[in-house]
């Protein structure tokens, strides 16, 4: 066997197995998306969105409290999350390039990306729930914005360290100061980059349960009060899904199916307006 036809063997091997892994993952995804449609269509309908939820055991109701809650929670934790990873990142990759605190900031961001949830939500009860005595959204938005921190941070940091230095020094030549290469060229030819790990960040957090159990709880009742328990659209789906009601049941699959659409169109919005704006 010659060396060309032997390559050629490991080449159709190599593209055979990643076309086949392919395909696996496509399968599961679609299987998962699909069966959260087949059985959470059914129970969209205008009520679910616009009543309440009814007390255990009687049919009807809808989620209204759980809607409105994540959303503020979720809003909140972007606000709070998403400056922060994207000055770190800025940070890392801009003002501490090269240096020894900028390998140490990235390995830890590393780790946290990797750390469960979980451990997320105990520390925020510790520090903010056990002290006052009292469940709180501002605790749950707290938690899920420690999770999305890490994310946009190595995403930032990534995406602008692949910006060419040369754009750098083209801006400095025309005697721009350092903050405003950053936001008018860096970040420009970066926007793709960072806007993906944010809508990441948001997508992760989205679907996270745990941390909410030790700090917003949840709420049974509307509540647009964010430094008591606030309904969340997770914890309803855990609830819910783990209850004896056929009609919980259905509304687990609707509110995943809610979920699912709204990272959708975040997406395809975020993307709509990147190439509004920068013409990518």
């Amino acid at each position: 066997m010659t060396h060309e036809t032997k390559r050629k063997i490991e080449g159709f091997v190599a593209l055979f197995l990643s076309t086949l892994a392919a395909f696996i993952g496509l399968f599961w995804l679609i299987f998962i998306l699909g069966d959260v449609l087949i059985n959470g269509i059914g129970a969209l309908h205008l009520n679910f969105f616009l009543n309440d939820p009814t007390p255990a055991g009687v049919a009807g109701g809808g989620l209204r409290n759980a809607f409105v809650g994540q959303l503020m929670i979720t809003a909140f934790a972007t606000l709070i999350g998403v400056p922060i990873g994207v000055l770190g990142g800025t940070f890392l990759a801009e003002y501490a390039r090269g240096k020894k605190l900028s390998q140490i900031i990235s390995i830890l961001s590393d780790i946290m990306v990797s750390v469960p949830s979980i451990i997320v939500g105990t520390f925020i009860y510790a520090l903010m729930i056990k002290p006052f005595g009292h469940f709180s959204g501002w605790a749950g938005a707290t938690a899920l914005a420690i999770i999305m921190i890490p994310v946009v941070l190595r995403t930032t940091e990534d995406m602008l360290s692949l910006v060419p230095w040369t754009l750098r020094e083209a801006a400095f030549a025309l005697g721009a100061p350092y903050y405003k290469v950053i936001i008018q060229v860096v970040y420009r030819g970066a926007a793709t980059g960072i806007f993906t790990g944010i809508l990441l960040s948001i997508a992760r957090v989205a679907g996270e349960t745990a941390p909410l159990l030790f700090t917003s709880f949840n709420n049974n009742f509307f509540s647009m009060n964010m430094n008591g328990p606030m309904p969340s659209l997770t914890v309803s789906i855990f609830q819910y899904a783990m209850g004896p009601y056929d009609d919980w049941h259905a509304q687990a699959w609707a509110a995943s199916l809610v979920i699912t659409l709204f990272i959708l169109l975040i997406t395809i919005g975020g993307r709509l307006i990147l190439k509004w704006r920068y013409k990518l």
